[in-house]
This record gives structure tokens, sequence and C-alpha cells, in this order.
């Protein structure tokens, strides 16, 4: 590799992955045909929820590692058993600034902001995750994709920036609020793929050094008309579970001192709606819901939903002018890449440690492939 590339790392929110067409979105199929648009998309960590996601994304680590395991706030499980509010490993953004490279980030949602630590730099919008009065917001109270329009472009015509971390967040509002498939978020869908187009042709003068990955963080499904579950309200699971946090498709369980856990997961995961499970801890399990079902919570969007199986695949595309995008674009075509492998191959490009990841390097893959 000669020339340092320029990194471009764009991220949507809630994407809905069926929405990814050239009627819908010609500037991403576009942009895919100068690199990779992965065949049958990227990887997730369960849940396919927002909080861990991104921290696995920008970390390149489990969350084991980062500590994020929810996107729920809850007294007592966060911080606390089911993890933390704050990343506890370095992301590829700090490791850029702290090796003296240009660095950026533009973000629509300033509470995921907080959680990456990402209020911490100096060039960083919306400031120390502080959305300006009069900045338009959407239905969820976070910046729309147009009120972050300006300031990603701004960043992006920066030719100083060697790494630039957008983040979109619309599309998941408007699939929570409509459904992912719902005449509003396909809209949504359509607008923020223009906005793609207007980024595309800012970075155009320095395309030649230019690598745009283009991510999300999990999928969206229509929620179905049944009743939430409640791991705590049927007879049979009475006293198995000592406290637990929805988070969308999936919940975390913290089991009661003492409980046999072999008899706690027969009998947990066979309650009407749960469809899997995973086993974190000694005395933490994960349920994970079917398609369309979701746990019992506080707030429970009205129409997407988000967080187990059926949610788990992201967006995933290379393009940009830089000699790198071939070997990417290959890697990304033969294995479906893990959100947590994009952190470690962007610090690789870059020439920066990312000391805590433990995803593995696309550009390693493509080499292994190509000499396989």
């Amino acid at each position: 590799m000669t020339d340092r590339p320029r990194v471009v790392l764009l991220a949507f929110d809630g994407f809905p992955i069926g929405a990814l067409r050239a009627e819908t979105t010609p500037n991403l199929v576009r942009l895919g045909e100068t690199g990779c648009s992965a065949p049958t998309g990227g990887l997730t960590a369960l849940p396919s929820t927002t909080y861990p996601s991104f921290a696995s994304l920008l970390t390149g680590a489990s969350q084991s590692k980062t500590g994020i395991r929810t996107t729920s706030q809850q007294f007592g499980a966060v911080p606390g058993w089911a993890g933390d509010n704050r990343v506890h490993v370095k992301t590829v953004v700090h490791a850029a600034v702290e090796s003296g490279l240009g660095a950026a980030v533009v973000m629509g949602d300033q509470k995921l902001q907080k959680v990456l630590r990402l209020d911490e730099l100096e060039d960083a919008w919306p400031p120390a995750a502080e959305v300006p009065p009069g900045t338009e917001l959407d239905s969820h109270g976070y910046p729309t994709n147009a009120a972050v329009l300006p300031h990603l472009l701004a960043a992006a015509a920066d030719v100083d920036t060697d790494l630039l971390f957008v983040h979109l967040n619309e599309t998941d509002t408007l699939g929570h609020d409509y459904g992912p498939n719902a005449p509003e978020t396909l809209a949504c869908v359509r607008a923020a793929d223009a906005i793609v187009g207007r980024l595309l042709e800012v970075l155009a003068p320095d395309w030649r050094r230019t690598v745009v990955m283009v991510v999300s963080d999990h999928d969206m499904t229509r929620r179905l008309p049944f009743p939430a579950i409640d791991p705590t309200a049927s007879h049979e699971c009475a006293g198995l579970v000592d406290d637990w946090i929805a988070d969308g498709c999936a919940a975390w369980l913290r089991l009661t001192p003492g409980v046999d856990a072999h008899m706690a997961i027969n009998r947990l995961s066979a309650l009407d709606g749960v469809e899997n499970w995973r086993w974190r801890e000694p005395n933490v399990l994960l349920l994970l819901a079917a398609t369309g079902r979701t746990f019992s919570a506080p707030w429970i969007p009205l129409a997407g939903i988000h967080g187990s199986t059926s949610t788990d695949t992201t967006l995933a595309i290379v393009g940009g002018g830089h000699p790198i995008v071939a070997e990417l674009a290959a890697s990304i075509a033969q294995r479906p890449p893990r959100l947590r492998d994009w952190g470690p191959t962007i610090a690789n490009l870059l020439g920066i440690e990312l000391p805590d990841a433990d995803g593995i390097d696309l550009l390693e893959v493509a080499e292994l492939e190509s000499a396989g």
C-alpha cells in the first residue's frame, strides 16, 4: 500500500436492509459498484441493538471488552451487572487522534456519542454531545438527517481529515415509528441515499485516496400483534430471575443465586415467544425473541423492532478510488464482515494501533483468500 488512504466511515442506524436496491438507494448501489456491496450484508453480535453494535464497530472488540451490552438503561442494571454506559476500551477515532491524524465525528445521536466517549473529542458534532438550540429534531429527540447534513459535508470537504466517522440516525426512528417497509421509512431511506450522493460529490476531488465504508448497526423487523414477553410473569419461571432488562427483541436476565442454571434455561427458553438464548456468565442469560416478538419494557416501539437473530444483518459496502478498495471488496465478497472487523481494518489502513480489537482485519482475510 503506497499512499495512506483517507477513510470515511458512514454508519446508518436501523437501516432496513431490504430497502437496499437500485430504485431506492441508487447512490449506495453506485458506491458499491466502485468496490463491493457484501452479497448477504454484514453481521452484528447479539443483541442486535444500537449501543453494543456501535461499540464493537469502533473498537473492534467484543462486548466482554467494550462493557456495552445493551441499549436500554435501567438503574442497577446499567451501569451494573448488565453492562456499562461508557465504552471501556479505545475507539479507532481516539487512536487516530492520539497518533496525530486528523479525525472528525458527526453524529445524529448525542446519547450514543457519550456511550462511545466521542464527546471527549474536539472535532465532533454536536460539540460535547450537546445538541445546539434550534437544531431540528426527530420524534425521538435526535437531530434529523437534514440537520446533520451541513456538518457532514463540511467535515468531508476538509482534506486534512484522515478519518471521518458519520452517524445518521433517522432511519431508525422512522423504522420504529412506522415499520421497516412503511412509505414513511422508505422515504427516509431515499432522502438518506440522497445525502450519500451529496457526500460522494464532496469527496470526488480527493477520490483517488479515498476509502468509503458504509455500515449499519442492525436491521429492523415489523412488530407483530402479540403480547410482550415478561420472563418473570409465568408460574413455571417464578423465582428464577433476580433482575432483568429488556432490549427490544432481546432481554438480559440475571438468575437468582442458587438456582439450577440448566433448569432455569429450560424453563425460560420454553416461554411463548422466546426463540433462542445465549449464555454469557455463570448467572447471566440473554433471551432472544422470535421474529416480530418483543420483551416487555416501559417503552415499546409501535411498529419496528430489533435485537434478535432476525435483525442481526447490517449494511456492508466499500467503495472509493484508492487501490486498496479492490482488496477490501474481494474480502467482503467472500465472507460477511462482522461489525467488529471494521475497526482493526481501519486501524491497519491508517497505520495505527487498536490494541483491544479482537475482530479480523478484512485485508488479512483478502490475503488468505488469494493465497488459498
